[in-house]
């Protein structure tokens, strides 16, 4: 796997589907493939929309029901090839003036197969770091609807999690959050704090050792 083989995605996600054979699985409106900066953790795969939405928030409702069955199988692949448990999370689109957002303005939710309590940390890190006029909220949720919520109302970012043991939570706040915030709080707890931006470690190489490893298991 080369930089020829795979250009940097920034709402370039379709036209990646179209232009690379990088995919491992596709549905009507999804498709699936390894990230770019997958910080050496084979398995790491993104599902996309094929049509461009706003984040996960920003897709009509009506794709709701396929992203649960695409994901549904996706996290069973991913955790019975790499006997692992499996983290799952989206960080929510800019809205407004909150620059908080993730580097992709696009639906793609991260599949990861590593055991790792993201919600611990990120709770922490917010609790410690507040200032007097930040808000953030944490919810248990079941579905997306409560996401597609926040995002219509406009006032605020979110982040959302599903937890190994599929318990999902949203996480909305007031206030900026750093580019890719979920993928440094994961890399720093994995050990691996210098490899979070894909931009500067895109790491082609576990991209290809994934899509070895994947083909034909969907």
């Amino acid at each position: 796997m080369t930089n020829k083989d795979l250009k940097e995605p920034c709402c370039a996600l379709r036209k990646e589907f179209e232009s690379n054979n990088i995919t491992v699985y596709e549905s009507d409106n999804f498709f699936v493939m390894p990230t770019l900066g997958s910080m050496g953790i084979e398995g790491y795969l993104l599902i996309c929309s094929k049509e461009h939405f706003i984040g996960v928030g920003g897709m009509p409702e009506k794709y709701h029901r396929e992203l649960e069955e695409v994901l549904d199988l996706t996290r069973r692949v991913v955790s019975e090839t790499y006997k692992s448990d499996v983290v799952v999370f989206e960080h929510g689109p800019r809205v407004g003036c909150f620059r908080g957002g993730g580097c992709l303005d696009h639906t793609h939710l991260h599949i990861m197969p590593v055991a790792f309590n993201l919600m611990e940390p990120v709770a922490l890190r917010f609790l410690n770091a507040l200032s007097i006029k930040d808000y953030y909220k944490i919810e248990r949720i079941s579905g997306f609807g409560k996401i597609s919520d926040i995002f219509e109302k406009q006032q605020s970012s979110y982040l959302f999690v599903e937890m190994p043991d599929r318990k999902r939570y949203t996480t909305e706040v007031n206030f900026a959050l750093p580019s890719q915030y979920l993928r440094q709080v994961i890399a720093h707890g994995l050990g691996k704090k210098d490899s979070w931006n894909w931009k500067e470690n895109p790491d082609y190489e576990t991209i290809q050792k994934t899509l070895d490893r994947l083909k034909g298991k969907f």
